[in-house]
């Protein structure tokens, strides 16, 4: 098994009376792999990813301390995954939360991360329609450029996920597509994270 580089995420929790300490947690949830089981290729599937874990309490002034996967490690894909790291007082009580996303190895301070903003754990410029190409009449498609396929959409209209199944950017229908009468053909597209 080959090894990962991994983060150590740092972070100090003070009161903002200067220096007070407070005696808190973090809790920390890996998010944004919706339906795909997260994993480290050649190393683990994460099994519980999407379950919060509680780091703390800090005692004192030492700083709380864990590692993590870097998300560029982590599949599916580069810009989809992020961590949700949740600041909890001593009795657990949730007081602020960020997404954030990791990447590399090495230490890095809470205090200096970057937040992201986007709630979809990619940030929406990523997001796009693209044109399938495949055999007319056909039920196998593929959506050149995607990363990771959100849905698909059958002449414009988005399909039920029970109508269709996706291994990296290959499509497969479960229906077959059809040529009309005044001879175009249906229109397969994928919402696609690229």
């Amino acid at each position: 098994m080959a090894l990962t580089p991994q983060i150590t995420l740092t972070a100090n929790l003070e009161s903002i009376l200067a220096g007070a300490e407070m005696g808190g947690y973090l809790r920390i949830t890996l998010c944004g792999s919706g339906p795909i089981v997260p994993a480290v290729p050649g190393t683990c599937i994460l099994a519980d990813a999407t379950i919060p874990k509680l780091v703390g309490p800090q005692v004192g002034s030492t700083p709380l301390s864990i590692d993590l996967y870097g998300n560029d490690v982590i599949t599916p894909g580069p810009d989809v995954t992020f961590y949700e790291v949740a600041v909890l007082d001593a009795e657990k009580n949730v007081i602020q939360a960020g997404n954030y996303r990791f990447d590399g190895a090495g230490i890095i301070d809470l205090s200096e991360a970057a937040q992201i903003v986007a709630p979809y754990g990619f940030p929406l410029q990523f997001l796009k329609v693209i044109a399938c190409t495949g055999a007319v009449p056909g039920v196998n498609y593929v959506a050149p450029g995607a990363r990771l396929i959100v849905a698909v959409l059958y002449n414009g209209t988005i399909l039920d996920p029970a109508d269709w199944s996706s291994v990296g950017t290959a499509i497969t229908l479960n229906f077959a597509t059809e040529i009309g009468p005044d001879g175009t053909p249906d229109k397969i597209n994928a919402l696609c994270v690229v």
